[in-house]
């Protein structure tokens, strides 16, 4: 999971060649299901590619709905996450206000037993140097990611190789990794919750209702004029 252009795809790309998409025929085409195979266990590895938040052409909601279907779904048909990779590009020099409530999102999403589960990967180190690569991992670590961290979420560096790829997806695979539920996923499984009644779903929803409210204002003050 991570913004749009946070190299997801790319990092799927690095781990094999042959793509081979497989999973539930009624979750929407944008979420890509690949299976391939490790190298090092020989276990079949399935990995979830999930539309990127920030996107251009549709809004956040559109695409957490999309997502939570799936999660749904899955959960319902007992399959459950080895853990997630959230993906980040180092070669931002800031976090701004959208990316910031996107990751907020996200840890909602998670919940906090599900965290420990959670790689940060960090992507793009090619594009700067290693002094400017360096300070923006550890500010990353102290200003936004202390709290994932504390709760036992670790940070790898995806370096754009294929042997990187699968480095980064060491601590999933290279020991037994309790599968947990995310918290979307109980709240709409267990508590029969619908997507905006959700802790991930709410903050979203709020700041459209608010946005909404705002563009109506304006709207009655132009007539009124």
């Amino acid at each position: 999971m991570g913004p749009i252009g946070s190299g997801k795809s790319t990092f799927v790309s690095h781990l094999t060649g042959a793509e081979r998409k497989i999973g539930l025929q009624s979750c929407t085409s944008e979420i890509q299901i690949i299976k391939l195979q490790s190298p090092n266990s020989g276990y079949d590895v399935v990995f979830v590619d999930t539309p990127g938040f920030d996107d251009t052409h549709k809004s956040d909601t559109v695409i957490l709905n999309s997502i939570s279907d799936w999660l749904n779904e899955t959960y319902n048909n007992q399959i459950l996450l080895s853990g997630i990779l959230y993906f980040r590009r180092i070669s931002d020099n800031r976090m701004a206000g959208t990316p910031l409530k996107n990751l907020d999102m996200f840890q909602k999403l998670c919940g906090k037993k599900t965290l420990e589960n959670v790689i940060l990967t960090t992507t793009m180190w090619d594009e700067v140097d290693e002094f400017t690569g360096n300070a923006r991992e550890e500010e990353l670590k102290w200003k936004y990611w202390d709290y994932m961290l504390s709760k036992k979420s670790r940070i790898s560096r995806f370096l754009n190789t294929r042997q990187s790829a699968w480095a980064v997806l060491d601590p999933i695979l290279g020991s037994v990794h309790e599968e947990r539920a995310l918290l979307l996923q109980t709240e709409m499984g267990e508590l029969k919750r619908c997507l905006p009644e959700t802790s991930a779903g709410h903050g979203l929803f709020s700041t459209m209702e608010e946005l909404l409210k705002k563009e109506q204002h304006v709207l009655r003050r132009l007539r009124e004029e």
